[in-house]
């Protein structure tokens, strides 16, 4: 794995490599966030601590209220997964009264814009995947951490990267080229190469070396910010779950 890809492979591992979307608050505690995103406080008093596997248990993604995962990442930081609905993007200044915020998320469709809150105003926000746009009140705000990321979905260089996965490169020629014909999977008794189904499942999970490298700089860039990654310690710890209000 390159280590430019780390953290989006990381996503993946836990079932979110077509589908992610994260926030991070500085100096609220969960159940303020909660409160902030709508949660009664007979609900926020309600709540109750969960692994991922028992929240992912029986969830249905295909619609219903917002549900979020949150605890805390440091002493002075909250971390916050939502695992359905969009509740965080349009929350993003509440969450961010009395300190600051982000929000990285992306789908099928690629990677959106990082965004980041100060003290419930926009104060910037970037695209992960085309260098140099960017906006809001201070659109240079994060610039000084993003020193050695790439947010460049047109760069080429993954391709003569020592650490690319061994014939990634003839199966991304093969599927451009199956794409381009038509062709489904296995037409013509094609026999594929050894481990081409495992670049085939990666590939239905939304990846590519250039858009896992731009989602990693995103993450990367928060864990600089917040003092913390994403990262799997967290991820395999017991968290609070809320169910949003529709």
């Amino acid at each position: 794995m390159r280590q430019s890809e780390r953290l989006w492979h990381l996503a993946r591992s836990y079932g979110m490599g077509e589908w992610f979307m994260a926030a991070w608050v500085e100096g609220l505690e969960t159940w303020e966030v909660a409160r902030r995103l709508g949660v009664s406080v007979a609900d926020v008093d309600d709540a109750v601590g969960c692994d991922w596997g028992d929240l992912l248990e029986g969830m249905s993604f295909d619609g219903g209220p917002g549900v979020i995962w949150a605890g805390r990442l440091n002493e002075n930081w909250t971390q916050i997964i939502q695992v359905r609905g969009h509740d965080c993007d349009g929350s993003l200044r509440d969450l961010s009264y009395g300190g600051r915020a982000l929000l990285v998320w992306w789908d099928l469709n690629g990677p959106r814009d990082l965004k980041y809150a100060v003290n419930g105003v926009h104060a910037t926000g970037f695209s992960v995947t085309t260098p140099g746009e960017r906006w809001g009140r201070h659109p240079a705000a994060l610039d000084s951490y993003a020193h050695g990321l790439r947010f460049d979905l047109a760069d080429s260089s993954w391709e003569s990267d020592p650490d690319l996965t061994p014939g990634w490169l003839e199966y991304a020629a093969w599927e451009e080229a199956r794409m381009e014909s038509g062709r489904d999977y296995g037409e013509e008794d094609e026999i594929l190469p050894s481990g081409w189904d495992d670049f085939i499942a990666l590939a239905h999970n939304g990846y590519s070396p250039r858009l896992a490298t731009c989602v990693t700089s995103a993450l990367t860039l928060v864990g600089r910010v917040t003092g913390r990654e994403f990262d799997r310690e967290w991820m395999n710890g017991t968290h609070t779950r809320y169910l949003l209000p529709e």
